[in-house]
């Protein structure tokens, strides 16, 4: 089993321009190794399309409507456990680099170090930028936002930064003979799309994916929050769209250099073979497609659809896709798996059990939520994105239509399809809320169908227990606690008093 384990992040990567996804105009070598030595997951999408949302889902194995980071600059619900948290009572050394983008931003949630590049929000206090003006003292900001090129050297550069701080994080460790976890993120390609010199010209720009585009008239069918978020985008010629998507590509480049560094130092220091490793996103990028740019409330594959790839685990078949349903929900059920903690922690499946034949926790139905605006549920074939309180709904069949560029709802032949995964919604909803049932009433249809959502439930929901007069005197007689009317203790503890209101389906016990 891994000894140690690393994740490594992107900010707003689509999956098509990598080439372990198809994408031809560019090279990444270091990707392309771990993948080869892992799996890629197809199906992987993002739980939501906001940055900080993602992320929480990420640290806590939550949906977006649980852990209630419902946008960027939003606070965790109270009381929610984070993946680093976990890790450090299981004894590993935990340490965060780049870009964590949670509130407060100095708050690592969890992590025992961290070195953090958060995009400004931390002010003077930036490590990254006190790095760089000891080298440039006449640095004033991070960023480039004028002409998609980075100011400095390729030394200089922040992920170059990320990395070098990781490795010396992981060079103390394997010098104290630690497990640790590195969770190294990364800030591109994510606006301002400035990437080094170094990386000029590694991009064939007639490769890149083609922009996707619908008529007008189907445009002007839309949700009217598609179509308002669309006329907030300012007019894009070709050529623009192009020079971001090629500064998109080399900045993609220089990520898979610095995750290069990383793991020639791993290997060197024999180490390379017992860290699992991650690489994933936080959400992707529209870049011109359907008259868009960055992220929104959207249905569409560019920016729903992450790269997901897990390598050096025994169980994984190395070189293999996937095409089960994941998300960067499932990252932290992931490392737990790795670190042996059966526990569960939210709704986060492991990606090691997905990508198995026969998965101990298949999943049926995925999702992702942007605010209150737009709410997505998908199948192995369909997407229906649901638009709150305007009422309208997109369905669109994966298979037949990868770019979406059919809206199926409405049509007859496809309403049970619609209503299935609207009614999923509705589970999440209640899920995400926290389930409330009397035990009485939680029956075992109820709960074969909430295990194949959240398969550690049990350990998550209270469920109230009503009590009669004669079950408190058959307690009483047992010794147990009696004063238990009505109140709402979690599934474990009630499943001590086994009174007949307690059942639980056969294969469940």
């Amino acid at each position: 089993m891994p000894d140690s384990m690393i994740v490594f992040l992107c900010d707003q990567l689509r999956a098509d321009f990598l080439p372990a996804y198809g994408c031809r105009a560019f090279s990444t070598p270091n990707l392309d190794r771990l993948a080869a030595r892992g799996v890629v997951f197809d199906r992987a999408i993002t739980q939501s399309t906001v940055c900080a949302p993602a992320r929480a889902s990420m640290m806590t194995g939550r949906y977006v409507s649980d852990h209630q980071v419902w946008t960027n600059d939003v606070p965790f619900r109270p009381g929610m456990e984070t993946i680093a948290q976990r890790l450090n009572r299981l004894g590993y050394a935990t340490g965060a680099f780049g870009k964590l983008h949670h509130f407060p931003a100095d708050d690592p949630k969890g992590f025992r170090f961290a070195r953090q590049m958060e995009e400004g929000r931390l002010g003077e206090r930036e490590p990254y930028l006190q790095w760089l003006r000891q080298r440039r003292p006449e640095a004033r900001r991070v960023f480039n936002f004028e002409n998609r090129r980075f100011l400095y050297t390729e030394e200089e550069y922040y992920e170059h930064w990320i990395a070098s701080e990781a490795i010396g994080f992981i060079e103390r460790q394997a010098e104290a003979r630690q497990p640790f976890l590195a969770w190294i993120s990364f800030q591109g390609p994510h606006t301002p799309l400035d990437p080094p010199a170094a990386t000029a010209r590694a991009c064939d720009a007639s490769l890149l994916p083609p922009v996707v585009r619908r008529s007008a008239v189907d445009e002007a069918r839309d949700p009217s929050v598609v179509r308002h978020r669309r006329a907030l985008v300012p007019p894009m010629s070709g050529e623009t769209i192009l020079a971001n998507r090629v500064a998109y590509a080399e900045m993609i480049v220089e990520i898979d250099r610095q995750i290069g560094r990383v793991i020639d130092r791993l290997e060197s220091l024999g180490l390379f073979d017992s860290t699992l490793i991650v690489f994933s996103a936080d959400h992707g990028d529209l870049l011109g497609d359907f008259g868009l740019n960055a992220k929104g409330p959207f249905p569409y594959q560019a920016q729903m659809g992450i790269p997901m790839i897990v390598a050096n685990h025994p169980a994984l078949k190395p070189g293999s896709r996937s095409q089960a349903l994941a998300g960067n929900i499932d990252i932290a059920g992931t490392l737990l798996d790795a670190a042996g903690d059966e526990r569960p922690l939210g709704q986060s499946r492991s990606l090691i059990d997905l990508a198995q034949a026969e998965p101990r926790h298949p999943r049926a139905v995925n999702f992702c939520e942007f605010c209150d605006s737009v709410k997505t549920a998908e199948d192995e074939r369909f997407r229906l994105c649901y638009y709150p309180f305007e009422g309208a709904t997109e369905l669109f069949d994966l298979q037949a239509d990868p770019k979406q560029l059919v809206n199926l709802s409405g049509q007859p032949h496809y309403a049970a399809e619609e209503a299935r995964l609207l009614a999923r919604l509705v589970d999440l909803a209640a899920l995400a809320k926290g389930v409330r049932v009397e035990a009485h009433d939680f029956t075992f249809e109820q709960q074969n169908a909430l295990r194949a959502l959240h398969p550690g439930y049990r350990e998550d929901f209270p469920v109230a227990y009503p009590l009669n007069a004669r079950e408190r005197q058959s307690l009483l007689k047992a010794g147990l606690d009696a004063n238990y009317n009505e109140f709402c203790k979690t599934k474990p503890i009630q499943a001590k008093y086994r009174t007949p209101y307690w059942e639980e389906p056969p294969e469940a016990q």
